[in-house]
């Protein structure tokens, strides 16, 4: 495959170690932005109820960029537990520790720096683990799965919410153009735009029993919304590759911003959770 077409080269958050402060900022900012919208806090604490986080567990948040899980996930196993956060930046891991303070929930809260395909604990270290919207932007996404469940205890649950990349909502009136963008963001914008489909035979592979599916699909219709951003993100990444010409990239913009004053925006994109639950041995 040419550098041209490799999947997921113009994706921010596959190689986040080397990130500087500033950029480790914004892309903070952006994940915050996304966690305050009223669908994904309803998602958040429904997959996170469905993987059984209770007070005294200890859990593992895979990829945890600037907390937002991790913080969730403090708050429901106290008292006495321990929300553990691992992540390849540690400038993203800076801001992340900024958050929990400021959240009261720094002394709830663990983090790590760490590559999720070689997880720096012993085998059967947590409850329950996962990762939330992290593996698709992951090469060898399957080698952190089988890390993500070596580090769970016998009986303990491994989870992972995902993105489908093929099914990104943009309103916008040029259907045929805003599919050519759609698909360039899910092929370039990430590492494997559908591993979502892939979630439940790749933990059923890895020995996890019980493995269930739940879908999400969180929208937002306002200008500043994380999906409105998106949106034009994926339009550049469209343009990069040569999914679209430069003047039709203006053109789309144009359109798109139209959109955006007529109070007409409705952005979202499917998430799948799949969970399950590893043997007692």
């Amino acid at each position: 495959m040419t550098a041209a077409m490799e999947f997921g080269r113009l994706s921010q958050w596959r190689d986040t170690g080397s990130l500087g402060e500033a950029k480790a900022r914004e892309l903070a900012a952006r994940l915050e932005l996304r966690a305050r919208a009223e669908d994904e806090t309803a998602a958040r604490e429904e997959y996170l109820r469905l993987l059984g986080v209770v007070p005294g567990e200890r859990v593992l948040d895979v990829g945890c960029g600037s907390g937002v899980v991790t913080r969730a996930i403090a708050q429901r196993v106290a008292p006495g537990g321990r929300a553990v956060g691992i992540d390849p930046s540690p400038a993203l891991l800076t801001v992340a520790r900024e958050y929990a303070d400021a959240a009261g929930l720094g002394g709830l809260i663990e983090l790590r720096e760490g590559d999720c395909r070689n997880l720096p604990y012993p085998n059967a270290s947590f409850d329950a683990v996962l990762a939330a919207t992290v593996l698709a932007h992951v090469p060898d996404a399957g080698v952190a799965l089988a890390e993500m469940v070596r580090v769970t205890r016998s009986g303990g649950r491994v989870g992972v919410f995902d993105f489908d990349g093929d099914s990104l909502v943009i309103a916008h009136p040029d259907r045929e153009l805003t599919r050519r963008i759609v698909v360039a963001q899910s092929d370039h914008g990430a590492v494997n735009g559908g591993l979502a489909r892939q979630l439940p035979g790749l933990l059923t592979e890895l020995g996890l029993i019980d493995v269930r599916v739940k879908a999400f699909m969180p929208l937002e219709r306002e200008p500043g919304s994380f999906y409105a951003g998106l949106a034009v993100r994926a339009a550049d990444v469209a343009a990069q590759v040569g999914a679209i010409t430069s003047d039709e990239l203006a053109g789309w913009l144009a359109a798109f911003r139209a959109v955006l004053a007529t109070g007409h925006f409705l952005g979202g994109r499917l998430h799948i959770f799949a969970w399950g639950t590893r043997p007692v041995s």
